[in-house]
């Protein structure tokens, strides 16, 4: 391991230099990316703080709202919480989410150097790394320091298997440097054993994502539940990527004058494409931003943080990604805690073992062609969107339970009689 590690660390020493002047000349032309740029190359760091800490890293969106439960546990407990990110989004959302009771940053670079300074910053009690995020140096500098390292709500779905298999010979030496490994799913233990994880290391603890509470706030929802002109359909498409929306547009169309359609993109820089795009096909859509100045066929969500507050507001949710096989769905489950009937596509390889789980409550279309002839049927039929909204948060709550079943296991693991 040692030989393959030191050629990785100088190989990032050499890149450091290049990366760094790619980074500050992005800064200098978008501010926007500035303070992520800064973070990551390690000319900006979190504030050191004194007492009991925990370091909780979450690539992405998904993992960043999924760690909510756990992050309340130990707030509880007198912890201060370091969550790291790696985009600009989920760097947003865990601003909005955990507001000042955590403190956020991105995380740096994989350099030596970097990583052993927020090592000695941080100073946790121990590492929790979210779903599949491979840091050779920060898993090498943390074990070297007795830092115990766990990764929490496993998932390797298709994409990630196939990359990390490719590189199995060189990861699998860092796989054994956690304490304890959490799988989401037999699925998930399955590929984990493929890419060279060791079995003894793995325990099947269900998904966290289950026990997220979304609180939403009354005023803000207020503000926004009376935009759509009322007898509206209201259908949320959300968190969907380039060529879903034209689809879901000209699926729509034989009741668009009835439908008011909410399209939210995974990436909001898209917003005014879509529109445009809308706009050749007959829709006139708005801009979320465009205070007072909405269309009656829809808008477009160009700012983060919606999302949830819309699919309160649905009447229908098309789930984004799904349609997709470049994608591989999105988490459904944020649609499903507020009782909605939620449409999937045939591509739901990310979240395979909750699309399983929740099938018989979802609308299932094999391929996009289906999508008009759905949305028209599921339109007509008031009472069975009722049904499988209420069956499919049934299922979320009866399956709750693995956040607080991943604190208890990592106590004992730790020592601790809580």
């Amino acid at each position: 391991m040692f030989l393959l590690h030191f050629i990785y660390t100088i190989a990032m020493f050499i890149a450091y230099p290049f990366i760094l002047i790619v980074f500050l000349i992005s800064s200098f032309f978008n501010k926007n990316v500035k303070e992520g740029h800064f973070y990551r190359l390690g000319l900006k760091c979190p504030p050191k703080v004194h007492g009991q800490t925990i370091w909780i890293h979450a690539a992405s969106i998904g993992e960043v709202v999924s760690v909510k439960e756990i992050i309340n546990i130990f707030i509880e407990r007198k912890y201060t919480i370091y969550l790291s990110t790696t985009t600009a989004t989920a760097y947003d959302i865990a601003k909005k989410t955990y507001s000042n009771n955590v403190i956020i940053f991105y995380n740096s670079l994989d350099l030596s150097i970097l990583v052993k300074r927020l090592i000695k910053i941080i100073s946790p009690e121990y590492l929790l790394i979210v779903e599949i995020e491979v840091w050779p140096t920060l898993l090498y500098e943390a074990n070297k320091k007795c830092i115990p390292i766990y990764l929490i709500n496993g998932r390797i779905g298709k994409k990630e298997l196939k990359g990390y298999s490719k590189a199995k010979i060189f990861f699998k030496n860092y796989y054994i440097l956690y304490r304890k490994i959490f799988a989401q799913s037999v699925t998930d233990k399955k590929n984990m054993l493929t890419i060279g994880m060791p079995k003894e290391l793995i325990t099947i603890n269900g998904n966290i994502k289950y026990d997220v509470e979304y609180k939403l706030m009354e005023e803000k929802y207020s503000a926004i539940k009376n935009i759509p002109p009322k007898n509206k359909f209201v259908i949320v498409a959300g968190s969907t990527h380039d060529g879903e929306e034209k689809a879901i547009l000209n699926a729509i169309n034989n009741i668009k004058d009835k439908v008011y359609i909410v399209i939210v993109p995974r990436n909001i820089d898209r917003s005014k494409d879509i529109m445009d795009m809308a706009s050749s096909l007959g829709y006139e859509l708005s801009l979320f931003t465009q205070k007072g100045n909405y269309k009656e066929n829809g808008i477009i969500i160009n700012v983060i943080g919606e999302l949830l507050y819309w699919y309160k507001r649905s009447d229908l949710v098309i789930m984004g990604g799904s349609f997709s096989s470049n994608v591989g769905g999105h988490n459904i489950l944020e649609a499903v805690y507020f009782k909605k009937t939620v449409i999937v596509g045939p591509y739901m390889d990310n979240f395979y073992d909750m699309y399983i789980y929740m099938k018989e409550t979802l609308l299932n279309c094999s391929s996009i062609e289906e999508l008009e002839k759905t949305i028209e049927s599921i339109y007509k039929n008031k009472e069975l969107r009722d049904n499988l909204g209420v069956l499919a948060n049934k299922l979320l709550l009866e399956n709750r339970g693995a956040s607080a079943k991943t604190i208890a296991t990592i106590d004992i693991l730790q020592g601790k009689t809580l």
